[in-house]
């Protein structure tokens, strides 16, 4: 009786048991045949745009692929050259061994009884060695010597398929999408020149040509740190040619981590590739602490108000934290987050000069593991304080016969017997550029300074000041020659009457104050008539007769005698 309901309860269990897998079978559908889907095997991503994208293999190599198929039963597959319709493998495995250099499509193709098909496009690329570029198609390959954050070397040779084509190769931080992803680039330039990206445009110190099917090794010394880099290109067996010097990354980025590689096809109806390989990178020192962007020193008037904007790099991209040291009291900082702060600089007006001066200023960058500072100094100056312009290089002695002369390192007043101009009397002209004056000021007091090194004449003579009208570029006219009377030079603003006499004693000579005060009228006429800063107005000294058949030579110093070159002191006042 025992046995007899055990066998009952096995028999209970079993049926139980088939129960429920017919109950499961009920539940899980059976695969159609529009449900095929192609996978690499033992993976379960679809693979259809990584085929697409496909595989580089250099010659000699081999890559073996295996995928899987679902549904599986009753489905035959197929690889078939895309050309020439030849079965490659009746299997799902398919090996590619490419013996020449060549581009091949081969299409996977997948069927199910019904007819039904699945087709998966497999682009293969056999190379001599590196990569090829593809027209618009960036290519990113990854750095195997692992993220560079100090100096390093980058070395490659390319091979260009045309003589005038637009290819790249590119050092950054990431996958590259377009070209401002890249920090260094070196391009062969659609010129049939190599050049290479400083900053913010393309530029080449020395020129290099390339042509198609020839070999050029490329080498980079770069500095992650100072975001610079060094770029030197030679022909194979050639001279090495230097591209590029201490040119600035695209990208301002301190960390990178990739290659890249593409070739365009802007305005060239026959766009070529290139080939990049032996590809290396020499890693020389590595970094770990912050990098600030490069701030200039500041000067500031009491009274103004100025932001600067303060930013910091992290080597490896973490995150930043920025504070700063013992500002002065007029200064606040903000730290923004993200490596990105603002200095704010407001000093006081009205407080008696309280807080003219110079002042260091620090910022200190910290990623958690290490900090770097920032110091920079700022300058407050009191608005109205005197400060000298310089002469123009561009000054010249003008002859009466309409001859200048630029070149001199002393000018010349009166009559000379050599020069370019000959045996005949001239005149010095010299440019200055119009300072920028802060808005709700004007020009107080403008004072001509010269030193003069010879002062004869066999008959009498002054010399006078006159003011010419600004114009756009220094360049010294023979229009602006005149000697005669004071003052009756319609072309030119009377300074000065007999700034410098014949006889006076060498030296220096600085113009007197009434005369200070009319040249700063006519600067104010000028701004108010539409002149600008950075113009060029003009100050002539001449002898006031034109009848000088005998020797009066007056000689000064000019711009390019450095401390003792003619100088004007400009004093501010409010409006």
């Amino acid at each position: 009786m025992k046995i007899k309901n055990y066998s009952a309860y096995i028999f209970s269990i079993l049926l139980l048991l088939t129960s429920s897998c017919n109950q499961d079978d009920v539940n899980n559908p059976t695969l159609s045949d529009t449900d095929l889907t192609v996978y690499f095997w033992g993976e379960g991503d679809n693979i259809t745009g990584i085929a697409w994208e496909g595989y580089d293999v250099l010659i000699g190599e081999t890559l073996d692929l295996s995928l899987q198929v679902s549904p599986s039963e009753d489905t035959t597959v197929q690889w078939v050259d895309d050309e020439t319709g030849e079965v490659l493998s009746n299997d799902l495995n398919y090996t590619y061994a490419p013996t020449e250099e060549e581009s091949k499509r081969v299409n996977f193709i997948a069927t199910r009884p019904s007819g039904y098909e699945k087709t998966v496009v497999f682009n293969f690329r056999g190379n001599l060695d590196g990569y090829t570029s593809r027209i618009n198609e960036w290519q990113s390959i990854l750095i195997p010597q692992g993220t560079q954050t100090g100096k390093f070397t980058v070395e490659f040779d390319m091979i260009p398929s045309k003589d005038i084509m637009d290819g790249v190769v590119g050092i950054l931080d990431g996958i590259a999408t377009t070209y401002s992803d890249n920090s260094c680039i070196v391009r062969l330039n659609p010129s049939g020149k190599i050049d290479a990206y400083d900053d913010t445009g393309y530029a080449a110190d020395n020129e290099l040509e390339y042509h198609a099917g020839l070999t050029y090794h490329v080498k980079m010394d770069v500095d992650a740190v100072t975001m610079t880099y060094d770029i030197y290109a030679n022909k194979q067996g050639g001279d090495v040619v230097l591209i590029g010097e201490n040119y600035k990354f695209r990208r301002k980025i301190t960390h990178q981590d990739y290659w890249s590689m593409v070739a365009g096809n802007f305005n060239l109806d026959d766009p070529g590739t290139h080939r990049v390989l032996n590809m290396e990178i020499t890693t020389l020192t590595q970094n770990q602490a912050p990098v600030f962007l490069p701030v200039d020193n500041v000067v500031l008037a009491e009274g103004a108000v100025l932001d600067v904007e303060i930013e910091a790099v992290d080597p490896l991209g973490g995150n930043i934290t920025m504070e700063a040291n013992n500002l002065p009291q007029f200064a606040n900082f903000v730290d923004n987050g993200f490596g990105s702060g603002v200095i704010t600089f407001d000093p006081y007006t009205n407080c008696g000069g309280c807080d003219l001066g110079i002042y260091d200023i620090t910022i200190v960058a910290t990623n958690g593991v290490e900090s770097s500072d920032l110091t920079f100094t700022i300058e407050i100056v009191d608005p109205n304080a005197a400060f000298d312009v310089s002469a123009d290089a561009a000054d010249a002695t003008i002859w009466s016969g309409g001859s200048v002369d630029a070149t001199w390192t002393q000018l010349f007043g009166g009559h000379v017997a050599t020069g370019v101009g000959g045996d005949d009397q001239v005149v010095s002209v010299m440019p200055f550029a119009l300072p920028e004056i802060p808005e709700g000021k004007r020009v107080k007091s403008a004072v001509l300074k010269v030193n003069v090194i010879n002062n004869n004449s066999w008959v009498p003579v002054e010399f006078d000041v006159y003011a010419i009208a600004p114009r756009s570029t220094s360049e010294v006219l023979s229009t602006d020659y005149f000697a005669g009377d004071y003052d009756t030079d319609a072309t030119a603003a009377g300074i000065q009457k007999g700034f410098i006499k014949n006889g006076d004693a060498l030296g220096e000579f600085v113009m007197d104050d009434p005369s200070g005060l009319t040249l700063a009228t006519f600067i104010n006429d000028q701004y108010e008539n539409g002149a600008s800063a950075g113009e060029f107005m003009f100050l002539r000294i001449g002898a006031n007769r034109n009848d000088m058949p005998l020797w009066a030579h007056l000689q000064f110093d000019s711009s390019e005698s450095a401390a003792t070159a003619p100088i004007l002191t400009v004093t501010l006042e409010d409006e």
